[in-house]
């Protein structure tokens, strides 16, 4: 395992293929490759009432990038080819690969050497996209960039702070693209939204004028009503999808880009603008932003007794500093904690974004350890879901992986 990277699971034929669908509904709408690879009943028994044999692939379809049933032996290496290429291919999401015992047990030729996998398809933004951008940007007086967590799967971080820096715009992460900048960094603003938020996010929300996404969905977590959230705002989105442009509003730009190359082809014209004197200053506006961020701040020390959620928030803050990973996936536990704990590197917070099904904290802790086994693993979970999935417990015991929770 390693963070960043493809998954893998792999299960029998029937329930467990069905027991796997939750699983692929929330990688989907996360954007996280997974390969699932489940068997089936033999070829000549399919549609004949064969034990646990379950068309698979049909109801694995909606929440997948891709779902076959590989029916001719000679096949699977081209099957598992187009798999990785769909996998890391534009927004990242799982695939799912129904094998067939017979298939299985098949030989068949298959030359390792001449094999080459597909080039991953990644859409780049151009140096007209890129100045069309910054010239809208520049025609804004209080601006925002909304970093999205397609900025942490493209590993684009430190392209985003370094063209925060120079551009001197102040950043909104939502909560996949919290860690793309550090939460104590001068023009990191706060998170907004529905419940995962900051009040002086919120506020510099609402008084932007100017939002430039890269890598986000403008989920209605983050947007609450999209009436108020885009009202008075000119709005430019990059994504690496092309159905997520105009999906929830239309913006007034949009571009079909990975968020990285995105990022370095705006950094390299928006320095060579800067250098140029045509590069605006928003040095007041980042001050007033960062003058909410002191001021507007929920109170969490809190000394009456029974303790109050609060102060255990900030006691974790003194008690794991910066160097710490915290998983969680829904329920006011992961609420609270985001709007009260604070992370500072990608990946920092690992968390279910659009699904949210209870019961995946715990073996997602489990999958953190197994990815980086020098991590500080917290887990925030309510009673719900940790017990929801408790049995697995015994997964992390068994293979020694252990965390907080």
């Amino acid at each position: 395992a390693k963070a960043g990277n493809i998954g893998l699971c792999i299960g029998t034929s029937g329930p467990a293929g069905t027991d796997m669908i939750t699983g692929l509904y929330s990688a989907a709408a996360d954007s996280i490759p997974i390969l699932c690879i489940t068997g089936q009943a033999p070829r000549a028994r399919l549609n004949k009432e064969d034990f646990q044999a379950v068309d698979i692939s049909a109801i694995a379809a909606p929440v997948a990038k891709w779902a076959v049933t590989v029916m001719e032996p000679y096949l699977v290496p081209m099957a598992l080819q187009k798999a990785f290429h769909l996998m890391r291919s534009s927004r990242p999401g799982p695939v799912l690969i129904d094998l067939p015992v017979d298939v299985q047990l098949a030989e068949i030729e298959f030359d390792i050497d001449a094999y080459e996998p597909l080039t991953p398809f990644k859409p780049a933004m151009t140096r007209a996209q890129a100045e069309k951008a910054l010239t809208m940007l520049n025609a804004a007086e209080k601006p925002l960039i909304v970093a999205g967590g397609g900025i942490i799967n493209a590993d684009a971080s430190d392209l985003l702070i370094e063209f925060a820096e120079i551009s001197g715009v102040p950043v909104i992460p939502t909560l996949m693209g919290w860690g793309a900048i550090p939460d104590d960094h001068r023009l990191m603003a706060g998170m907004c939204g529905l419940q995962t938020s900051h009040r002086y996010g919120n506020a510099t929300m609402l008084e932007a004028d100017f939002v430039f996404g890269i890598g986000n969905r403008w989920a209605n977590r983050h947007t609450g009503s999209v009436d108020v959230y885009t009202k008075g705002k000119k709005f430019i989105h990059v994504d690496i999808e092309p159905t997520q442009i105009g999906r929830v509003f239309a913006p007034d730009l949009g571009v079909v880009s990975d968020a990285g190359a995105a990022l370095k082809m705006l950094l390299d014209v928006a320095t060579e603008w800067k250098t140029a004197g045509r590069l605006r200053d928003w040095f007041g506006w980042a001050r007033e932003c960062q003058a909410r961020k002191k001021t507007m701040k929920r109170k969490t020390h809190f000394d009456q007794v029974p303790l109050k959620p609060q102060r255990v928030y900030e006691e974790m803050n003194k008690a794991f500093g910066r160097d710490v990973t915290y998983v969680t996936t829904i329920g006011l536990s992961q609420i609270a904690g985001a709007q009260f704990l604070h992370v500072y590197k990608p990946r920092d917070w690992i968390n279910c974004g659009q699904a949210g099904p209870l019961g995946w904290t715990l073996p997602a802790a489990l999958g953190v350890r197994a990815a980086d086994p020098d991590r500080t693993i917290v887990a925030l979970s309510g009673d719900y879901d940790f017990q929801f999935m408790i049995e697995e417990l015994a997964v992390g015991a068994q293979h020694k992986l252990p965390y907080l929770h």
